[in-house]
This record gives structure tokens, sequence and C-alpha cells, in this order.
């Protein structure tokens, strides 16, 4: 298992294998995005022309919002004429594409994700509350946990507005606010997002008037508050996805284009639960990518690989309808066929080789990174790696 308190410790561990005078910029607490959330790992304070490496790789890119952080890296940068190797847990991205060109960082991916999530999940093995899939009894049709709802997470109002439009909402357990702690009521954020996201208006009338009607706010727990709490690193409401059977993702990024999926993905796994992806369009086929099996054998996943928002969002809702035609009887017989592909993915992200996989890429990636990097010097000179007498030595022996 990994420990994601050590994760930025072990980068720079591992960089001064490779460089001799590594300097790492990280932010903390998990999950910060301002400049005075920086923290630094450094061996010398001094100049130097290796790379600097800035890891923002907690939280999806976001071109305008994360402008200012990283023109401050961009100035730490050029005053120690040092590059920026920008580390990121984005995949093909219009946001990375933007950075890379307005502050000249070179990209480096990694899965952040894979090591928060083996943290975070480590112990549930010993949850007993976590059944057998030939031991459940199944109550409900599908589970969706939909906490924040505005900006960006729009998109999960217009999903729960779907399920309130094709009669869903009693088939599932479905976790709604009217409310969205940081962003406010979902009918100002619908009609924010009518110009943000270029949508029909007649369609986001037509959500509004779905969501009007649900007796707010939906609550699978946590129902003595007054808002869902934000509790990434847990498994919420185990009791309720135990008798559910389908577990619909709601992603943290889902209108741009990028690979990017976060611990959420991994929780219908450590459950053994199918599930369905609401996420940016490929992001099915990026996590197939990394060996995990999904269940188009089943039902229809070409949601995935929908371009248009919306169109996608139908498409989910529209196997989301399926299985909820479908009897109690009829899903648990499913449910029991889909065993071998449960336990499979389940071994899959607990194995020590995913996680050592999800390191080595990671490390390569940055030798890469550092290989590629320029020297910004205000005169010719070749790359230079100043490395340690002791570094040297143990080039040569091996």
């Amino acid at each position: 298992m990994y420990n994601i308190h050590s994760h930025y410790f072990n980068l720079f561990s591992f960089l001064k294998t490779i460089i001799a005078q590594p300097r790492l910029e990280y932010l903390y607490p998990f999950g910060a995005s301002s400049i005075e959330n920086i923290e630094t790992l450094d061996t010398a304070n001094s100049l130097d022309q290796d790379p600097i490496i800035f890891c923002y790789d907690q939280e999806p890119l976001i071109p305008g919002f994360n402008d200012l952080l990283f023109d401050k890296i961009h100035q730490i940068s050029k005053n120690l004429l040092r590059p920026v190797i920008l580390v990121t847990t984005e995949r093909d991205s219009a946001a990375l594409d933007y950075f890379i060109k307005k502050f000249d960082f070179i990209p480096c991916y990694g899965f952040f994700h894979i090591f928060a999530a083996h943290d975070w999940f480590r112990g549930y093995q010993f949850d007993s509350r976590i059944m057998p899939v030939t031991q459940r009894t199944l109550k409900k049709k599908y589970i969706t946990f939909n906490r924040l709802t505005g900006n960006a997470r729009i998109y999960r109002s217009l999903f729960v507005g779907e399920l309130s439009l094709r009669g869903l909402i009693e088939q599932g357990y479905v976790s709604y606010s009217d409310l969205c702690p940081e962003h406010g009521h979902y009918s100002n954020n619908l009609d924010q997002a009518i110009e943000t996201y270029k949508l029909d208006i007649n369609y986001i009338n037509d959500v509004k008037q779905a969501l009007d009607i649900l007796p707010h706010p939906l609550r699978i727990d946590y129902h003595n508050k007054d808002s869902i709490p934000n509790h990434s690193m847990v498994l919420s409401a185990v009791e309720q996805c135990m008798e559910t059977f389908l577990h619909v993702v709601t992603e943290t990024c889902y209108w741009e284009r990028k690979c990017h999926l976060t611990e959420k993905i991994f929780k219908p796994i450590i459950l053994r639960q199918p599930f369905v992806l609401l996420g940016c369009a490929h992001n099915l086929e990026y996590l197939k990518n990394y060996g995990f099996k999904t269940f188009d054998r089943w039902w229809d996943e070409s949601y995935d690989h929908i371009e248009d928002p919306v169109q996608r969002l139908k498409a989910v809702a529209e196997v989301v309808e399926y299985i909820s035609s479908l009897t109690i009887g009829q899903l648990t017989d499913m449910l029991h066929e889909m065993e071998e592909v449960l336990e499979y993915n389940y071994q899959l992200f607990n194995s020590k080789e995913f996680l050592n996989s999800a390191w080595k890429e990671l490390t390569n990636n940055l030798k890469t990174a550092v290989e590629s990097a320029p020297v910004l010097q205000t005169f010719n000179t070749p790359r230079i790696y100043r490395m340690s007498e002791a570094i040297i030595k143990s080039r040569v022996a091996a």
C-alpha cells in the first residue's frame, strides 16, 4: 500500500538520483491551489541549471483559475534561470496545452489519484459491510453521489434533471441538494451554464422544471447535515451501495477535452460494483488502458465516445433507464454474471504490480522530461548534470 503524505518526498528522493540539485514545488494541504499553499523541497537554495519540478497533480488544470499560481512559478523559474517541469495528472488535455504554451513549461504526466486512492481505501478489505457479490440483496437499481453541482460540476444538475425527466429518481439512491454548498441554487447555476457551455435554453428550462418537483434535498446518508460533506477519502453509504446494482460515477471533469480521473472511479471497484462513468469523452477507454475491464457485455458503452457533452449525458441516462427497466431478479442474475469482472478489477487495483507500474510510469516520464529540459542561461553552454560524487560512483558501479 501507499502513504500519500510521503508522495512528494518520495518524488524528491527519486529526483536526487537523476539530477544533482533538484527543487520540487507542490501544494499543501491536498486540494489547495493558491500561492500561499506552495511548499518547496530543495537541496541547496542556490542557482543551478537543473529544472524545477512543479507538481500540480491533485486537481484539474483550469485556464484562468490557475494562471496566477502558475505565473508565480514562472517568475521563480526566471529568477533562478531554471526551466519548469509541470507534473500533472492530465493526459491529452486542452488545458495542459494552454499552460505549456503560455508559460513554456515541460509537461510530465502521472496518475496521482492511483496513489491517493491506494492510501485512502487501503483499509476497506477488512470492512465487514462490503459483502461478497453473491450474498447481496438488491433493493435499488442505481446509486449516484452529487455534492458540488455548480460551475463545471453543473453537469450533475443536468444528470439529476435527466433522471427526473425520465421518472427514474425512485429507482435509485440519489444525493443532490437544491443549494450547492459552494455555488448556490441550481436554477442560477443552470442559467449561467447556458452561455458558458452553449446549452439550449429550452432544454435547461425542462431540466429546471424537473428539478423543481423533487423533494429537496435528496440524501443517501448524512440526513442530519445541511449539506453533503466532502469525504473524498472515504467510501460513503457502504450499506446502500451493497444493496444497489449500478454505481454512477460523477467525475470531477466533464466538459473539456482531457484524460483525467480521480479517486471517484476507484470507489465502485473497491466496492465490487458495476459502474457507468459520467466524465470527459474517452475517459472510460483511458481507464481500460490501465488494464481494467468494463461492462460492454451487458450494456452499450458507446457513450464514452460521444464528444457532445449533453448527448453523452443523455446516453448515460439511457443506460440507467435500461437498468431501471429490469427487475431486481434480473439484476441479481446479471450481478452474479459479472462477479469475475468485478473481482478482477478489485484485485488489479489492490495489486502491488499496479501500484508499481504507476510509480514506474511517473518516474520514467520524469526522466524523459528532465532529459528534454533546456538550459535557461544567458550564454550557450551544453547541459551538464552536476551530480554528486556518490551518484557518479553508483552509476559507474552499475
